[in-house]
């Protein structure tokens, strides 16, 4: 099986009353054993990070900030390293799946290091999957960057949110039916999910 699930950013200054279900909604995805890989990402504020550059960025600094919400960090597995390990991490082998994380400093998930990794995994060109946050910000951002490459963003709505609000996640989901096609942006899982098991069992 090759259904890779990227993860993107559920870590503590990410998730807020406007997006508290994320966390434990994505780790029942990752529990339910239907992808293979899955990639995991955090967001960390760098001295040359372009945020703090440029937008004098404070947070995710810290542990307080840019550690992994405790759900997501439960499915990730004992051996996330620091938040000075920069690039791809392998977080080995749990819930049918091979694990890893990628740290960065940019919005986007699509980095040189995440580019490696997927050529190293040698995947089909069947899609990624995408869950996490931001909606309006990391989320587009990398399924724009992914799309443009030529892999296929698949952005599933109920998993992702914005910690700024749902105004912000609903304008991100408008902005990526227009930027990467309706047929991209999934806003009902179930019945994929109900196809994929019925096929995990035959």
């Amino acid at each position: 099986m090759q259904r890779p699930l990227l993860i993107v950013d559920m870590q503590r200054g990410n998730v807020s009353e406007y997006n508290r279900f994320a966390p434990s909604s994505i780790a029942s995805l990752v529990k339910a054993e239907l992808f293979d890989p899955i990639i995991f990402t955090r967001f960390v504020n760098t001295a040359d990070c372009p945020a703090r550059l440029f937008l004098e960025m404070k947070e995710f600094q810290d542990f307080q900030t840019a550690g992994m919400d405790p759900k997501i960090a439960e499915v990730m597995g004992a051996s996330v390293p620091g938040l000075d390990k920069y690039g791809v991490s392998d977080l080995g082998e749990n819930y049918g799946a091979r694990r890893y994380l990628l740290t960065k400093n940019i919005y986007s998930a699509v980095t040189p290091e995440f580019e490696e990794l997927l050529s190293e995994l040698n995947l089909d060109n069947t899609g990624i999957y995408i869950v996490g946050a931001d909606t309006e910000c990391q989320i587009m951002k990398t399924a724009l960057d992914l799309f443009e490459r030529g892999v296929e963003p698949i952005v599933f709505a109920e998993f992702c949110g914005s910690h700024r609000g749902l105004g912000m996640h609903q304008r991100g989901l408008e902005l990526l039916v227009e930027l990467i096609g309706k047929d991209r942006v999934i806003k009902d899982y179930m019945p994929l999910r109900q196809r994929w098991e019925r096929a995990k069992k035959a």
